[in-house]
């Protein structure tokens, strides 16, 4: 095959790679440089190019920008379902933080450049480094790179406009608020126990300003909770990451149905 023959196709290979890259968990961060996202995403369209879609052809007419426009929006959404049930670890972080008393003081995430909650941060964190123990960067990317078996490179027909795939990304939705109020639940619940018995002091002694003694009592009580469960976020992640990978798999079979 000449070079002007399979350039269409490595550059339709590598729209969908770096679309992908864009919005992926962890390879997405604005912490690893542009060239570097580009060079991988370059190095993985040009094996995909040798070893998996070496009798493909694609032309270069008025088809091929059609083809480009589909291939980017199917890496951009690819990307964006996989790392969707990771962001309930922020919101849960915000749902405790509104309680602690910290939803006020939010920091600039380096990884995204947008003001995230303090404990959301710590936790998603915390998830990222789970993430890399069990290798889940290796998994997306396997993940993508057989997504041009399923969703062929040369072909239009994606299930983009389907009711089914509208139904599928609110479920993942779902299933994110889910994660984050299971996360959330044990400490706002304590917390809550705490604003109860607060209460009650300042109805029986009134000589107590509440104000003084709540907060620096709801932030020990909170730091308490969260040493209390930490051991219990590893299993959690373990669910968040397969669930991650079952989401992941399945949207990728749904689009190319």
């Amino acid at each position: 095959m000449s070079l002007f023959n399979a350039l269409p196709l490595l550059l339709l290979i590598f729209a969908r790679l770096i679309s992908f890259i864009a919005t992926m968990p962890i390879f997405s961060y604005r912490t690893i440089p542009a060239p570097v996202k580009i060079g991988l995403a370059a190095v993985l369209a040009l094996l995909v190019d040798v070893t998996m879609l070496e009798s493909q052809t694609v032309p270069l007419d008025g088809r091929f920008v059609l083809l480009l426009l589909k291939e980017i929006l199917v890496g951009l959404s690819m990307g964006f379902v996989a790392g969707i049930i990771t962001y309930g670890v922020q919101l849960a972080g915000a749902f405790i933080d509104m309680q602690i008393g910290f939803a006020i003081a939010n920091v600039i995430s380096p990884e995204s450049g947008v003001p995230t909650p303090l404990t959301g941060q710590f936790l998603y964190l915390l998830q990222l480094l789970f993430f890399l123990g069990v290798n889940a960067h290796h998994m997306l990317i396997n993940g993508i790179l057989s997504s041009f078996q399923m969703i062929p490179v040369n072909d239009l027909s994606v299930a983009f406009g389907s009711g089914a795939t509208a139904e599928f990304v609110a479920r993942v939705t779902a299933q994110m608020f889910l994660i984050g109020a299971q996360l959330a639940l044990p400490i706002v619940g304590c917390l809550f126990l705490v604003d109860v018995a607060v209460g009650l002091v300042a109805r029986t002694v009134p000589q107590v300003n509440v104000f003084v003694v709540g907060l620096p009592l709801k932030t020990l009580a909170g730091f308490a909770v969260l040493l209390v469960v930490f051991p219990s976020l590893i299993g959690l992640f373990r669910v968040i990451f397969e669930s991650m990978t079952s989401i992941f798999s399945d949207f990728m079979r749904l689009l190319g149905s």
